[in-house]
């Protein structure tokens, strides 16, 4: 399921309860954090994702897991290199209102 490597690369999906956007960390949790992302930088540590996406859908907590390919900022914080995971991990871009 993994793609080619484009670049730096972390695994993303949606808490299925929730629906928080999340990030495979280095210990094999998922956290809320891009920072906390575990961050594959070869062909193989991308296939490696495959297997989290396996487990992933099958224990029903995360749903549409995918790999993104992220860059370093001057001050090395990863930031997503595409338009729709930029929206993804800055949230919603609306103001709720209280009922």
């Amino acid at each position: 399921m993994a793609k080619k490597l484009k670049g730096d690369q972390v695994l993303t999906g949606q808490l299925l309860r929730e629906g928080d956007v999340v990030f495979l960390t280095e210990g094999g949790n998922w956290s809320l954090d891009l920072q906390d992302a575990k961050i594959a930088t070869t062909p193989e540590k991308v296939e490696e994702f495959d297997l989290f996406i396996a487990q992933a859908e099958e224990a029903n907590l995360v749903i549409d897991v995918y790999p993104f390919v992220v860059e370093r900022d001057d001050t090395g914080k990863l930031i997503p290199s595409h338009i729709r995971e930029k929206m993804r991990t800055t949230g919603p871009s609306i103001v709720y209102a209280e009922l």
